[in-house]
């Protein structure tokens, strides 16, 4: 029987540096030394587990002072450079040194294995259990990482390294390393020992202490090169408003109904022949696709009644040309102009320069977090935008069960199968342009007119769900958006 100590790195970084080695060389330490591994565990004892029993611990640790067999994951050494004043630096004379931060690159699921040929007696086993779940690090402090006694583990695309004795002969080209261990019998004390107070005292390395040489008798296989992240990935484009005055949220409807205008230009500069498309939600005949709420929705993000900020979401995720063209956008503008309202008599100015708006690409990714104030989890949702209902109800209707009605149906469109319970909400929702102007400016009938009463709504819902929440008319321009609360 076999004692394995088992380290994965969630950041997937192992920094350490060997003992004699300057940072700047770039070297990292693996296998992991003895001495490393007995200083990490006794720290541990000392500062998160000080209950242990210390005749327990000191066993434990002598028992573990023998030199461990090592299983390395697959991995690639990577580093990042940093630069900081040194005492030359002057406001004119601008000198700097450079410091190299060396780090091994695991897969953040791999296991790093310590293996000891003995077997422990109970009281160590659960001492030793203790201390890995206690171990917050292994290395530096950037190595963050976590530890665990395993029962039965093998090795699995892992380099194996095996500690060899003096009288041993290495082959001319097997690949070998040298680590720092502890003497044997270990002397706990020595476990304290400072690198400052070492060379302070004209030592090469601690004393009780010694280097033992490692051999690699068995090669992982080399990782394949990581591929780049398909662009389909990317669920959500978010962009903030670049300019300083920002204009009011309740116009929020007119921008993103540019905003979509602006990424359908972008694309149809990127295609030579109509394509399905998720940023127009229509297939490849040209046809809507309105029934599963699959394709883009253009919403607002405000704050304090200004409108801060505009997202692109996308369910099923926006990839290839179209991500492209949504990332390419840098200001909104209307390409109408002036016309005379024959239904009001008077003129409605609709020209370019009022709709104009800077904007920039502030993220891309997943929606939980590009625009997290949109995606949040819970059983009550609120109205940030009015919710309009795609039906008119009758006079024989009740307004708060119809819009409870609404409400199911809209969630029932987008597969959502919480029971919602709805409460109306104060609030001014006729202030808030609920038309497109681009539709009304081509006299669409259906989105080009704002006749439809509104109500701002809170829902709770019988289970907590996940957003965005988009519902009702114009829902793919945010109008009916809810924040979770």
């Amino acid at each position: 029987m076999t004692t394995t100590l088992a380290f994965s790195f969630p950041w997937g970084r192992y920094h350490a540096t060997p003992w004699g080695r300057h940072v700047n060389e770039g070297a990292v330490e693996l296998p992991p030394s003895p001495w490393r591994l007995l200083r990490a565990l006794y720290t541990v004892w000392h500062t998160r587990v000080p209950d242990l029993d210390t005749d327990t611990v000191h066993a434990l640790l002598g028992t573990l002072a023998v030199p461990p067999m090592v299983h390395v994951p697959p991995h690639t050494i990577a580093h990042t450079r940093h630069y900081y004043p040194d005492t030359q630096h002057t406001e004119i004379n601008l000198s700097v040194d450079q410091t190299l931060d060396t780090f091994a690159v695991f897969d953040r699921h791999a296991e790093l294995a310590v293996q000891w040929p003995q077997t422990l007696p109970e009281t160590q086993f659960d001492a030793l259990s203790k201390l890995a779940t206690s171990m917050p690090y292994l290395g530096r402090a950037d190595s963050v990482c976590e530890a665990r006694v395993a029962k039965e583990w093998q090795p699995d695309r892992h380099d194996t390294w095996v500690p060899v004795d003096v009288a041993e002969t290495v082959h001319p080209e097997a690949e070998a390393t040298t680590v720092l261990a502890p003497e044997l019998p270990l002397v706990t004390e020595s476990l304290v020992a400072r690198p400052m107070d070492v060379r302070k005292g004209g030592l090469l390395f601690p004393a009780g202490t010694r280097f033992v040489g490692y051999q690699r008798a068995r090669s992982a296989p080399k990782p394949r090169p990581r591929r780049p992240a398909r662009k389909h990935s990317v669920t959500t484009v978010r962009f903030d408003v670049a300019q300083p005055a920002a204009p009011k949220q309740t116009e929020a409807l007119a921008y993103t109904d540019l905003l979509r205008q602006a990424a359908l230009s972008q694309l149809g500069a990127r295609r030579e022949r109509p394509e399905a498309t998720v940023l127009g939600g229509k297939h490849a005949d040209a046809r809507a696709s309105r029934t599963d709420h699959r394709h883009a929705h253009y919403l607002p993000i405000t704050k304090a009644g200004r409108l801060t900020g505009l997202v692109v979401w996308a369910p099923d995720g926006v990839g290839g040309e179209e991500l492209d063209a949504v990332s390419a956008i840098r200001s909104l503008r209307s390409g109408m102009r002036k016309r005379q309202s024959h239904d009001e008599g008077n003129d409605e100015d609709v020209g370019s320069e009022r709709w104009r708006l800077t904007v920039r690409v502030a993220g891309t990714g997943p929606v939980e977090t590009v625009a997290p104030e949109l995606a949040g989890t819970s059983r009550i949702w609120c109205s940030l935008t009015p919710f309009t209902p795609s039906r008119y109800a009758k006079k024989r209707h009740d307004w708060q069960r119809f819009l409870r009605a609404e409400v199911e149906r809209e969630l029932s469109y987008r597969g959502i199968d919480a029971r919602p319970q709805v409460e109306l909400v104060d609030g001014n929702w006729a202030a808030y342009r609920r038309y497109r102007p681009s539709a009304r400016m081509r006299q669409d009938r259906v989105h080009g007119q704002a006749t439809r009463p509104s109500a701002f709504l809170r829902i709770h819902f019988d289970r907590a769900i996940g957003g965005p929440l988009a519902l009702g008319h114009l829902s793919h321009f945010g109008l009916g958006l809810f924040v979770p609360e």
